[in-house]
């Protein structure tokens, strides 16, 4: 995938690279908050993709089930 439109793998390892950022010798407290707040939207956007990814599953099963 393209930088404009990351998959949820790609995500994930952004947030876990900034994740690991606040443990390393790199941290520095006056960028800790914009590093949270990148930390925060990647996890929302993961979890936005992960609703849909789950809500997708769902039709699919309904789908199978109201073919029997």
């Amino acid at each position: 995938m393209t930088k404009s439109n990351p998959t949820i793998q790609e995500k994930i390892e952004e947030l876990d690279k900034l994740v690991a950022w606040f443990d390393g010798d790199d941290f520095q407290l006056e960028q800790a908050t914009e590093k949270l707040k990148q930390a925060a939207k990647l996890a929302n956007e993961i979890e936005k993709d992960l609703s849909e990814i789950s809500n997708d599953v769902q039709q699919v099963k309904k789908s199978f089930a109201s073919d029997k």
